[in-house]
């Protein structure tokens, strides 16, 4: 087995578990210099700030967001604990303000405290289905969009999340990259 030496991690000083500790409580040590220092009559270069958010960076084509506004909000909801932290988590790194809920009662509870742009939501949940929760949200709140989810390949899913209000109903598995592009297309549209 290979040992790396990761002597400098994030600036504290770290110890090979193999070699001898030093004494006291570990220390801390400074960052390398990243940015080599500039002669004083150097111009500064001109550099344009990194998006914050995916979609200020033009990902989401013709959903009005604008700069400072915050990221869309999506509501994740499917009974599958795992799936739901997952999808939530992997929405949090694109830039969306994401929550993720088990239950059709969570899922009704949040979105009663917080203004969702998008609810994810899976069409077999044990109790309450993703149909009458997607029929009770959009009662509460007639702006909100509902991607409905299904692991069933069945002909009357999409008519049922239709006729419930749903924008669209996808069909696991999916991948996370497509389920993004999905989101981002009920956002826009």
């Amino acid at each position: 087995m290979t040992m790396l030496d990761h002597s400098q991690v994030a600036g504290l000083r770290l110890v090979d578990p193999g070699r001898a500790r030093p004494a006291g409580p570990p220390q801390a040590t400074p960052a390398p210099e990243r940015v080599p220092a500039r002669a004083p009559s150097e111009a500064p270069e001109r550099v344009a700030p990194a998006p914050t958010f995916a979609f200020e960076a033009g990902a989401l084509p013709g959903a009005g967001q604008e700069r400072g506004q915050p990221a869309p909000a999506l509501l994740i909801v499917d009974d599958n604990v795992r799936l739901a932290s997952t999808v939530a988590a992997y929405m949090e790194m694109q830039g969306f303000r994401a929550h993720p809920a088990h239950s059709a009662e969570e899922a009704l509870f949040a979105a009663q405290q917080v203004h969702f742009d998008l609810v994810l939501l899976d069409i077999n949940m044990p109790g309450m289905d993703g149909l009458e929760v997607c029929h009770r949200l959009l009662a509460t709140s007639p702006g909100t969009r509902v991607l409905m989810v299904t692991g069933r390949d069945s002909e009357e899913d999409p008519l049922r999340a239709a006729a419930v209000g749903a924008r669209g109903l996808l069909t696991k598995p999916i991948s996370l990259a497509n389920l993004r592009g999905e989101i981002l297309r009920a956002l826009a549209g």
